[in-house]
């Protein structure tokens, strides 16, 4: 009996393991797709937000705990860190993650209603890439200028963010991640009605 609670426990991890992995993998590539352009920049939470919706639920079934939870919201901004930005971003992550993880524990991280909402509060942990724009306004766009980016890309950011930009952001993004999840149940119905989620 112990052996078995073993092996499901190990089962747990490496499950979390390969999901966390995943949704990294997400975050780069539409991250490295995105950030060239101003534009495409202001909408990386939502489109990851939407993709990753998939990810996280399947983590969830596969290893249903908070743990893995708040090391994929926390990882990102220690990613963000060690390639030389601005180190607010656990300020945002960590209160995510917990939120994200309290919410999935209402359910026992085995309701897709209660795991729709965390992911949704989950989402905006890529938010402390964003917000010095508008709290950190002038460090932030010189730090981004010496960091590579191009004249052009600090002056089109710097006009498309306004203050009421950020509200609109974290709330379109909450909005993808409820279509993602929406679209996860239809895709994944077998799937997670089988790990009684549904």
């Amino acid at each position: 009996m112990e052996n078995q609670r073993k092996k499901k426990s190990s089962r747990g991890a490496i499950a979390a393991g390969v999901f966390i992995a995943l949704y990294l993998v997400t975050y780069f590539i539409i991250g490295a797709i995105c950030m060239p352009v101003a534009v495409l920049f202001l909408i990386m939470p939502e489109v990851v937000a939407f993709f990753a919706a998939p990810t996280y639920h399947m983590m969830l079934t596969k290893s249903p705990s908070g743990v893995p939870i708040f090391i994929a919201a926390f990882l990102p901004s220690l990613l963000l860190i060690a390639s030389g930005h601005i180190p607010i971003a656990p300020v945002v992550s960590i209160p995510a993650g917990i939120v994200a993880v309290l919410i999935a524990k209402q359910g026992s991280y085995k309701s897709f209603k209660w795991n729709t909402i965390s992911h949704m509060v989950f989402s905006w942990n890529l938010f402390g890439g964003f917000i010095p724009i508008w709290i950190m306004r002038d460090y932030f766009f010189q730090d981004t200028f010496e960091r590579g980016m191009s004249q052009e890309f600090c002056d089109t950011l710097r006009a498309l963010t306004p203050w009421w930009v950020l509200p609109v952001m974290m709330i379109a993004t909450a909005l993808c991640s409820l279509l993602g999840s929406l679209f996860t149940r239809k895709v994944l119905n077998k799937h997670l009605s089988k790990a009684g989620v549904l």
